[in-house]
């Protein structure tokens, strides 16, 4: 984590205020912090952030939501799976989701903080759930499900945001 000054976070904010859409990971490059800071720096409004041990918690929800999109993004390449999001178990150190199209092992201990963003991306609302590792970078993302017409399903807002006010509120189990 970045030491963001108070400048520092004003900078940002006034960032993000002069384009509301723009992709925060290019923010956090331009400014440079990491994603984790621009998260941080993003009104209590558009995120909202728990901690990272309550991964099994939020990805074991998810899978409750219907289709998703799970993102990787890196500076490389912007990896994008749609599907259900399988529930996932402990074993040999990881996380594991075995699941189709979407699977894989997760290093669970890694993940430091887990944000709940409700905000625009270039010109679309969206719904997404962002988790760091330790280090503040972007381990993955996952961006509620849309309908034909491109709309948030309202299933998976109503539950993204019980989800998230519940853990903020400190209620890790219903």
């Amino acid at each position: 984590m970045t030491d963001l000054t108070s400048p520092k976070h004003a900078e940002i904010s006034r960032r993000l205020d002069e384009e509301p859409g723009a992709v925060l990971e290019y923010v956090a490059k331009e400014m440079g912090v990491s994603p984790a800071d621009v998260i941080r720096c993003l009104p209590a409004d558009q995120a909202t952030s728990v901690a990272g041990d309550l991964l099994e918690t939020v990805t074991n929800n998810v899978a409750e939501w219907g289709e998703i999109t799970f993102i990787v993004n890196t500076e490389d390449v912007i990896f994008e799976a749609k599907g259900s999001l399988p529930h996932g178990s402990k074993a040999r150190g990881f996380f594991n989701l075995h699941g189709d199209p979407i699977g894989g092992h997760l290093k669970d201990e890694n993940c430091g903080m887990i944000a709940f963003v409700s905000r625009p991306l270039f010109t679309t609302q969206t719904k997404c759930l962002q988790f760091f590792n330790k280090s503040s970078n972007c381990m993955f993302k996952i961006y509620l499900g849309r309908d034909e017409e491109r709309q948030m399903h309202a299933s998976q807002v109503t539950a993204f945001d019980a989800l998230r006010d519940r853990l903020a509120a400190g209620v890790a189990k219903e």
